[in-house]
């Protein structure tokens, strides 16, 4: 059996680094000040993608919170709320100093102060939740108003994520209930590598394998190296094998590839075959029956 080894990296025929053994001085400082305004730009960059205009709000939706609205005479304020809700019906306490228009059919909300200091509360009534809205507005605070203010759900997160498992369990009910800190990995073979799983595993009575092509044929191994055919099923992207052996044999096209379990104690080892010692049977001895020289 052969072992793959690291593969060498030799500095042969790899250019030099500028300013370092091809020559000193200009182009070494050269190299220095452009890596020095990459880096900056570089720099740059992230804080761009990181920092978020504070005027697009986010706001965790809690049924027994009443959320703020910050608004400012001549800006338009869009509540967003989630995309599985529409607008029933909306309650205004002051409908003189706010313009407040639903958006029908819709989870969109405009609101606008007309007045200087205008405040009020809103209720809005969707088919799904009930929100209840604090509007201010002062004619000196267009730098702290809000453009957009959107409505975040954990909960929903948290039950889609739940939904998406659920899913993938019933598509792959094997696997729902595999405890992957016991799964045995062990595995070696010997043959054709076309017929090679991408993937092999067990978990103490089940084989999953995982194939690129398509599935060979499969024969279990038992101890005096009889083949039987085995069964096989497909759950999701793995072939399943209902039990768990020392040994399998695939076979296709006149290809041959045996797989063996090293994680089994008794388990046939082709290193072992291959360079581990003879068992001498009867009285016999290297040296004649009498066991010495």
């Amino acid at each position: 059996m052969a072992f793959r080894q690291p593969v060498g990296i030799s500095g042969h025929g790899l250019p030099p680094r500028p300013g370092i053994g091809a020559g000193c001085g200009k182009p070494a400082m050269r190299w220095r000040v452009s890596l020095a305004l990459s880096a900056a730009l570089l720099l740059g960059a992230i804080h761009g993608a990181a920092a978020r205009d504070g005027r697009i709000r986010y706001v965790t939706f809690n049924n027994d919170d009443v959320t703020s609205v910050r608004a400012a005479l001549g800006i338009s304020t869009m509540v967003e709320l989630s995309p599985t809700e529409v607008i029933e019906t909306v309650s205004a306490g002051d409908t003189k100093g706010w313009s407040i228009i639903p958006k029908r059919g819709s989870r969109f909300l405009f609101v606008k102060p007309l007045e200087r200091d205008a405040w009020t509360n809103v209720n809005v009534v969707t088919n799904r939740r009930v929100y209840s809205l604090l509007l201010q507005a002062t004619d000196n605070s267009r730098d702290r108003a809000s453009f957009q203010v959107r409505f975040k759900y954990p909960d929903q997160d948290i039950n889609a994520r739940l939904l998406s498992q659920a899913k993938e369990s019933a598509a792959d009910p094997d696997l729902k209930d595999l405890n992957y800190a016991d799964l045995n990995y062990d595995y070696a073979y010997k043959g054709d590598d076309s017929l090679k799983p991408r993937t092999v595993f067990d978990d103490g009575t089940k084989v999953f394998l995982e194939f690129k092509g398509d599935i060979p044929a499969i024969f279990v191994v038992d101890d005096k190296r009889h083949e039987s055919l085995v069964n096989v099923r497909t759950q999701g992207k793995y072939t399943v094998i209902d039990k768990v052996a020392r040994q399998f044999t695939l076979r296709a096209d006149g290809k041959t590839l045996c797989l063996y379990n090293r994680a089994r104690p008794n388990a046939i080892d082709p290193v072992e075959q291959v360079y581990g010692p003879t068992k001498l049977t009867g009285g016999s001895t290297l040296f004649g029956s009498s066991g010495g020289r």
